[in-house]
């Protein structure tokens, strides 16, 4: 199926079919501990499958066509430069799998919050991908052609697709389900657009960061003079957002780099860096002068906006929370041998 949407890719008929792509199913690629050898049944598997949750199978065939979605995606994204090392850095096979069984996992549950699929609304899903249409109307001769392509027969192709169905429903129940107050989303904003102002000590070596923060931790005073004895130079940055940080002129110039970003805004009032922060070249230490919070959102469509962003991420987080609890609980086999971890 895959392949035959990489061909047709850009044909009237392959934007059409894209709606297959919708089988691309990804949570959180970072919660399989166990691929790595972790907590995992150890029971002979089948060489056609790469892996069962819960005694169901998930087919090689299943597991390469979604791995080859997977990777058309990222050569989408990437262009020429996603070479084949770039290739096993993002572990493209680890997240496939990693999917589909979140996938596997989820599905399982679709009883216990009642989700369950009609014939009859599967075949109006069916009927009304654009794919499978001709004229606005449902072609089952089109039907049968696409399917053919891709190696699919009728009954293949809609236990997949109730099975997607069924994951999207639960989806959204589980997202849905998470509550959040005004008062939350508030103070989210206010953390996220915090202004930090903050003294920087830059170092060469990694000695001379960690004498003077021994020093400066014992005088408790006088941080920017003091750095000039262990041969580090200082540097003040006012009031200033983890934004409006990295575009200054003085984040390029000391060398800053997302260490120092972390630093600055995740330190308390008057707390000196306790461990050298490494630079692109160098050590800093940091030490928070003061800190300011902004009111709420003052227009309505930057509330909007924030609103629908948070609710994402903390929908996300907790849909990818539950998964790994379901995982956590689940009999998982892995065909290590087919991943060539």
């Amino acid at each position: 199926m895959l392949e035959f949407l990489r061909r047709f890719y850009g044909s009237a008929l392959g934007k059409a079919v894209t709606i297959l792509v919708g089988f691309l199913f990804i949570v959180g690629f970072s919660f399989l501990p166990y691929l790595m050898g972790g907590g995992l049944g150890r029971a002979n598997i089948s060489p056609q499958n790469i892996a069962t949750v819960n005694g169901k199978a998930i087919s090689m065939n299943e597991f390469n066509l979604y791995y080859n979605n997977l990777e058309s995606f990222y050569r989408r994204l990437y262009g020429a430069s996603l070479t084949e090392k770039k290739i096993k850095e993002l572990n493209l096979k680890g997240e496939a799998l990693s999917s589909l069984i979140a996938g596997k996992v989820l599905e399982g549950r679709a009883s216990t919050f009642g989700v369950a699929i009609s014939k009859g609304y599967l075949a109006g899903k069916i009927a009304a991908i654009p794919g499978f249409q001709h004229k606005g109307e449902f072609s089952d001769r089109l039907f049968n052609l696409v399917l053919q392509q891709n190696h699919l027969t009728p009954s293949i192709f809609e236990r997949r697709y109730n099975s997607e169905i069924t994951r999207s429903f639960m989806r959204e129940i589980i997202q849905r389900s998470l509550l959040v107050t005004n008062e939350q989303i508030i103070d989210d904003y206010k953390i996220q657009n915090r202004s930090v102002s903050f003294e920087a000590a830059v170092f060469k070596s990694k000695a001379d960061a960690e004498r003077f923060i021994k020093k400066a931790l014992f005088l408790n005073s006088g941080f920017m003079p003091l750095s000039g004895k262990y041969n580090g130079k200082a540097v003040k940055f006012p009031f200033v957002s983890s934004a409006g940080l990295i575009l200054s002129s003085g984040y390029k110039k000391y060398g800053f780099n997302q260490n120092v970003v972390d630093a600055a805004f995740s330190q308390q009032v008057g707390a000196v860096s306790t461990e050298p922060v490494p630079l692109i070249s160098g050590f800093a230490v940091i030490k928070v002068k003061k800190i300011k919070f902004p009111g709420a959102p003052v227009s309505k469509e930057e509330k909007i906006s924030f609103t629908r962003t948070y609710m994402f991420s903390r929908q996300s987080e907790f849909l990818d929370d539950y998964v790994g609890y379901l995982e956590s609980k689940a009999d998982i086999k892995i065909n290590k041998k087919a991943l060539k971890f």
